[in-house]
This record gives C-alpha cells, structure tokens and sequence, in this order.
C-alpha cells in the first residue's frame, strides 16, 4: 500500500474539544508574536490559524456550548481566574526576595487591583470583568510578566474557561457540539498542523538558533494538556467538554 504524507498523517495534535481547539490556537498566535522575521511560510500558516478561530469562535456563539450549565461555567471560571489571582499574589509577596515577583508586583496593580472581588460578581458583570482583565493583558504586553512566574497555562485555561463562559450566559443546559461547530474545529486543527509542518521546515542543519526558534514556536502545542470526556464524582455522568484530564494524550 502506497504511503500518503498529508498533515493528519504527520501531525498528531493533543486531543480537543471546540474550546481546547480555540485556546490552542490563541496559544500558537501568542508564541508566534514573539517573533517578528517569522518566514513568510510561517506568517501565512498563523494567519490562516487566525481566520479559522475566529470561524470557530462564530460557531460556538451560535450554538450553546459544551455540555456546560450556566452553574458549571461560573463554577470553572470562579476557580481557575480566582487561582490566577492567588498564584499572582503569592509571587508578590515574594517580590523583596525574587526578581519574578516583581513580575508578579505589575500583574497585581494592572491586572487584579480589586483583587478577588471579580469572582462573586453577578454573571454577566463577572464575565465583563474577565473580559476587561484579558483586554488589559493584551493590550499592554503583560503576558511577559506572566511567564516570568510560571502561569502561562494558567491563563489559557482561563482563556478557554471564560470562552465556555461567555457562550453559555442565559442558558442552563447545552447540547453537543452541533455539526457546523465540529466542521470549524476540524478546519482549525487541519490549520495548525500545516502550520507545524511549515515550522518544521524552517529547521536548518548546522543553525542550532532555527531549531531553537521552531521548539519556542511548537511548545505551545508539545505541553498542551489534553481535554477528553471524565467521569462526574457526583452523578457518574460524563463531565462536560473540556475538563482536564490531568494527562496528554494524542488524538486518534
């Protein structure tokens, strides 16, 4: 049998669900803008990453979303942005000891100068005040700081958390995934493998500082925790769409 090379041949992507699938590629746009001699190849592959998630976004706000009750998503939001506030807090403290605490010092005063009183706010005030938070990260480049103590995957999950959040407001329980929403997320992930495989080729033998570049490129997408259906302690039912599994698996 004659052997085909296409990208679902050569890249497998960690497993998704629509809203892993959103923050993995605003994961891989955020790693990418680091650079700005990026070969046009590469350049092209973000670009068309962008444009997918923002078809795969349409989708979802189309439809409700996730298996997720209004309930659940202000549960998973209330205790991932609340645990990114403390692991700030924490680093702050340590600021007289540890540079990165500094780091942490300017993400206390831009990102939570109310501190934790966003996560009993009502639930669409709540979901404007993560909104303005991750305006606020954007807009003025403190995502440097963020990784400077560590909690990058901190704020993808709460990227996602707040994603599953806002398409939910208003209802209480959601359907699966509708086709349109699958098609788009497919689409996207057919996306970011090209775009692996155009980083990959960027590689040079004997230019260590490529390789170096297209491993900072594919982290994202290498220490992507997998999302997969978990049973519920509660009811034995599954848990909705986009629970952590605690462990990476590949699709397929």
């Amino acid at each position: 049998m004659s052997r085909t090379f296409t990208p679902v041949d050569l890249v497998q992507l960690p497993r998704v669900d629509s809203n892993g699938a959103i923050a993995l590629a605003s994961a891989v746009e955020s790693a990418a803008s680091k650079y700005n001699d990026l070969p046009a190849s590469v350049t092209e592959a973000v670009a068309q990453i962008v444009s997918d998630r923002i078809v795969l976004l349409q989708a979802v706000a189309k439809t409700p979303s996730g298996l997720v009750t209004v309930k659940e998503a202000d549960r998973r939001v209330d205790k991932v942005g609340g645990a990114f506030h403390d692991i700030c807090a924490a680093w702050a403290s340590l600021a007289e000891f540890l540079p990165a605490g500094e780091d942490a010092v300017v993400l206390m005063d831009r990102v939570f100068a109310d501190g934790r009183k966003f996560v009993n706010l009502k639930v669409k005030e709540e979901w404007a005040a993560i909104e303005t938070k991750l305006s606020t990260i954007e807009r003025e480049g403190l995502t440097t700081h963020i990784d400077a103590i560590g909690a990058g995957h901190v704020l993808g999950l709460l990227k996602q958390m707040h994603a599953v959040y806002g398409a939910v407001i208003g209802t209480t329980v959601v359907p699966e995934e509708a086709p349109e929403v699958r098609d788009s997320k497919d689409a996207l992930l057919d996306s970011i493998r090209a775009y692996v495989i155009q980083v990959a080729g960027t590689v040079k033998r004997g230019k260590p500082e490529t390789a170096a570049r297209a491993d900072a490129l594919l982290r994202p997408i290498r220490e992507w925790e997998s999302t997969k259906p978990a049973k519920d302690k509660a009811d034995g039912s599954e848990a909705p769409a986009g629970a952590a599994s605690g462990a990476s698996t590949s699709e397929g």
